[in-house]
């Protein structure tokens, strides 16, 4: 994907920053080489997707239902998370476009596009890579006929020890071209993702998460 799942790892100049920029205890665990090797794979893997995302166009007969919004604690940066609609009012995928901030150029937007195949797929479609590590998954079932369905994103929470965690995001047809997000669990709709980070990772995303209303 794009810059809503971007992380910066600010340059560590000395051994002794980089004990300082480490939460206890995970300093103490390896030598603080490895462990700042450790800390820049688990950066630059989030942020290197931001490099491969590339502007796609919308599949001929395709519209776009908006969904929600997703932002971070990183940047400035907004992205559109839409469903991908064929005039039969059946569900093709799902659209992502990304701006570097709320008042930027939308002709510099960058774009992607998730088929429904790969998002139905047993390990789902990949958001963001970087350094031969996956970091974000979105996987699910989407039944047009029946207007709903059932989504997973599973994301990086320790780039370290290579954890991660998932939450679920229900998803409900209105009308025809008309589709929303709603929390699985405490059913309320999701307007906004907000993706909130710590050191070594995502830490949860507020509005999906349990417990992470923001």
């Amino acid at each position: 994907m794009a810059y809503a799942w971007k992380l910066v790892l600010l340059p560590l100049r000395s051994g002794r920053e980089c004990r300082r920029f480490i939460p206890f205890p995970f300093a103490g665990i390896h030598p603080v080489k490895s462990i700042c090797l450790a800390l820049t794979l688990a950066f630059a893997l989030l942020a290197g997707a931001v490099a491969s995302a590339s502007t796609l166009p919308l599949p001929a007969g395709i519209t776009t239902v908006p969904l929600a919004i997703v932002t971070n604690d990183r940047d400035t940066s907004v992205s559109r998370l839409e469903l991908m609609v064929s005039a039969e009012a059946t569900v093709s995928g799902i659209y992502m476009e990304t701006d570097a901030s709320a008042n930027s150029d939308p002709a510099k937007a960058k774009s992607e596009v998730y088929p429904l195949a790969g998002i139905e797929s047993a390990d789902g479609v990949v958001l963001g890579q970087g350094q031969g590590v996956k970091a974000i998954f979105l996987r699910g079932d989407i039944a047009s006929q029946a207007g709903q369905g059932t989504l997973t994103i599973r994301y990086l929470t320790n780039g370290v020890f290579r954890h991660y965690s998932e939450c679920r995001i229900d998803l409900k047809r209105l009308g025809p071209h008309d589709w929303q997000l709603v929390n699985a669990y405490d059913g309320q709709p999701i307007k906004q993702i907000k993706v909130k980070t710590w050191a070594l990772g995502i830490s949860t995303l507020g509005n999906v998460c349990p417990t992470t209303k923001a």
